[in-house]
């Protein structure tokens, strides 16, 4: 079965067989909920408030009836693989003790998992779906093209999810908080200049610029030039260029007269730039 046709099965189906092989119950089919840890490789960062004691409400009344899945950890402990959500709420509502399924679950399977649950519940900003995509990379040794087959998404949307993740952390926390759009955050890869970006950032916040009068202040920006030189015409078709170029590679390009030039970070993106360059 393909990871894709796994994915869309849900999380019974990541697990593998019957929803109820291979697990280990405690006696009670309970765990205390003080034992349980988050997941590590949870991509999910931020939880509304307001909708966890919402759902404490409710539990309050009827109780947990969906077991949280975990796995075993050292000291006694667990840690979530899924149901992080309801855990949450159970601490809030005060409940001592939930049903739980117990897992023996490696680490790649924990961030799967994690993914897949917030993926399916949509759930996840564009910042976090970005940074549990380079995740999965890392953690498997995957290409973009092994993410998009796994999450069910095209290589140019898996591109395009981690290219945000070359903004400064303030467009990035925009994003993640929703005052700032994906569309506006790509229309900013755009512009090389750090400077330049939080600068259109600010008139983005101040003006309530759309997408559209974005990507026109960006497209018409002048170039900066040397002292009392014009800037060079630029020919249309080479953004055309930098735009697959970058969706090729997931990173930031610039062609320029007589180079090309890729930033990297670390020792870690330059390895995963030339590897999807078929250097390495």
């Amino acid at each position: 079965m393909s990871q894709v046709k796994r994915l869309g099965m849900g999380l019974g189906a990541l697990l593998g067989g019957d929803a109820e092989s291979s697990v280990t119950h405690e006696p009670s089919g309970t765990v205390d909920v003080s034992l349980v840890r988050p997941n590590p490789y949870q991509p999910r960062a931020d939880f509304d408030e307001k909708d966890i004691q919402a759902l404490a409400d409710s539990l309050k009344r009827q109780g947990l009836l969906q077991p949280v899945v975990v796995r075993a950890a050292t000291g006694g402990f667990f840690e979530l693989v899924a149901g992080e959500r309801r855990w949450r709420a159970s601490k809030v509502a005060g409940l001592q003790r939930i049903p739980a399924l117990i897992r023996e679950v490696d680490d790649k399977k924990m961030l799967e998992l994690a993914l897949v649950e917030n993926l399916q519940r949509r759930d996840l900003n564009p910042i976090e779906k970005a940074r549990a995509f380079r995740q999965l990379m890392q953690l498997n040794s995957w290409t973009q093209e092994q993410v998009s087959d796994t999450v069910g998404l095209s290589r140019p949307s898996v591109a395009n999810f981690m290219r945000l993740l070359e903004l400064p952390p303030e467009i990035q926390e925009a994003v993640s908080r929703g005052t700032l759009t994906m569309g506006h955050a790509r229309a900013l890869l755009a512009v090389p200049q750090r400077s330049t970006q939080m600068q259109l950032l600010r008139r983005v916040l101040e003006d309530d610029l759309s997408v559209r009068a974005l990507e026109k202040m960006v497209t018409h920006r002048p170039s900066p030039a040397a002292p009392g030189k014009p800037a060079a015409r630029r020919e249309p078709y080479l953004a055309e260029l930098e735009q697959k170029l970058m969706d090729k590679l997931g990173f930031r390009a610039e062609i320029m007269p007589e180079a090309i030039v890729i930033p990297y970070g670390s020792n870690q993106q330059l390895t995963a730039i030339l590897k999807r360059m078929g250097v390495l």
